[in-house]
């Protein structure tokens, strides 16, 4: 595992962040999209776990990354982030914002 000052990690959306120019999708959890949205309720749920995502880190007081070996099929790194001690999945799924994932065929969100 990695430490990371929580300020160094910029939120893209509710799933994904950067740190370093370099481009991390989060694992073990899905949030809807942003970016590409398919529907108007796809766009308010995923800007929720965006915003949210963007809070837990304000508010965090240690902030860790552990990675995989592997990348995405779209050369992300992969990694499960941990703030304050907590899995950042759990936190999402737990309040609504997020399903759990684990790779394969997304279900959509409209």
């Amino acid at each position: 595992m990695e430490t990371v000052i929580p300020n160094r990690l910029t939120v893209v959306d509710g799933d994904t962040v950067r740190l370093a120019g370099e481009t991390i999708r989060l694992i073990g959890f899905d949030t809807p999209e942003t970016y590409r949205a398919q529907c108007d309720s796809e766009l308010a749920r995923g800007d929720a776990a965006t915003k949210r995502l963007r809070e837990l880190l304000a508010r965090a007081s240690s902030v860790q990354l552990a990675y995989q070996p592997r990348r995405d099929r779209y050369g992300r790194e992969l990694a499960r982030l941990m703030i304050d001690d907590r899995d950042v999945a759990d936190i999402m799924v737990g309040e609504g914002l997020a399903r759990r994932y684990s790779g394969g065929k997304r279900r959509p969100w409209c």
